[in-house]
């Protein structure tokens, strides 16, 4: 990876993030208008985005890349569970925020804020295996990751798999898989229109996390030791380890594998905790000043981890 591009690229779409923290912090949109564009970025601009990256001539490559990442993210996500639990046990984490501690410090924001870098730095096939990655976080998230929620929450909800399955960035991906896997021909109308709403997306994303950041009350996130201790798992000593994993095995040459791990690996923790603790009862307050601080802390550590790929 040529870091020179690496860091031009990341210097840009940091700018748009400081543009969104300062449109929020002279509130120049309100809270309805930030969920009606978050609702435009999920629904809209991710899925249009994702799709037009699978449209491409066959590649059986690409297809062992895209096994390859699958199963790596998983048995990266397997180990980092494990040793998030650990570490939880170590530090003496309550009972009550192991299971948000575990999870928000083992789960990357790859989808709303991976997907955008990981476009913008490696293209449309770096974006395709991408969301071969979020597919296997998706499956630990509502599986084992709610299992650990709901072991320390004050109440058990009903997981709805219909909602959770059939929303519109997973439709794309396997809409997208099944054009290019058959080579069905796209007419060239619905490619412009994705392409022209798939580009929103990297502005649009960056501009909401800007938005996010400056919401948040600085001072106590910065109390709240569980939420440091999160942020060092989840931005430094998680994606260290898994860069180290990656220099050890044998991946194939000229892959985009590694690049795009370590990329989506480098995110901060991602708002699905917080949507989870809310629906369990588990401690959403740790999980949202972990989200707020991690998302504050990779506009550093992002850099440092992408030297090192």
């Amino acid at each position: 990876m040529n870091i020179g591009i690496v860091v031009n690229n990341l210097i840009v779409i940091f700018a748009m993030i400081v543009v969104g923290l300062v449109m929020g912090k002279r509130h120049m949109l309100s809270d309805r208008a930030e969920r009606d564009l978050t609702s435009i970025l999920m629904n809209v601009g991710l899925p249009c985005m994702i799709f037009s990256s699978m449209i491409q001539k066959y590649d059986s490559s690409l297809i062992r890349d895209s096994v390859i990442i699958f199963v790596l993210d998983l048995l990266f996500m397997l180990g980092g569970l494990l040793l998030n639990l650990l570490a939880s046990r170590l530090l003496r984490v309550q009972q009550s925020r192991r299971g948000v501690w575990v999870l928000a410090a083992t789960l990357s924001n790859g989808g709303f804020m991976g997907f955008p870098i990981v476009n913008a730095l490696l293209g449309s096939e770096g974006l395709f295996l991408a969301s071969m990655m979020n597919l296997a976080q998706t499956i630990l998230c509502y599986s084992i990751g709610v299992g650990l929620l709901t072991a320390g929450a004050s109440e058990q909800g009903k997981t709805d798999w219909k909602k959770i399955l059939l929303t519109t960035v997973n439709l794309a991906v396997v809409l997208g898989l099944a054009c290019f896997l058959t080579q069905a021909p796209v007419p060239e109308l619905v490619l412009t229109v994705t392409d022209y709403f798939g580009g929103i997306t990297t502005p649009l994303s960056m501009l909401l996390i800007g938005l996010s950041l400056s919401r948040g009350s600085i001072s106590s996130v910065f109390r709240d030791r569980d939420a440091a201790a999160i942020t060092g798992m989840r931005l430094l000593a998680m994606p260290l380890l898994i860069v180290l994993a990656l220099h050890i095995l044998p991946l194939p040459a000229g892959s985009l594998v590694a690049s795009v791990i370590a990329i989506v690996q480098a995110m901060p923790c991602p708002a699905v905790v917080l949507t989870l603790s809310n629906q369990y009862g588990a401690d959403s307050e740790l999980a949202a000043r972990s989200i707020f601080l991690s998302s504050l802390c990779c506009i550093v550590t992002i850099p440092v981890i992408l030297l090192l790929v």
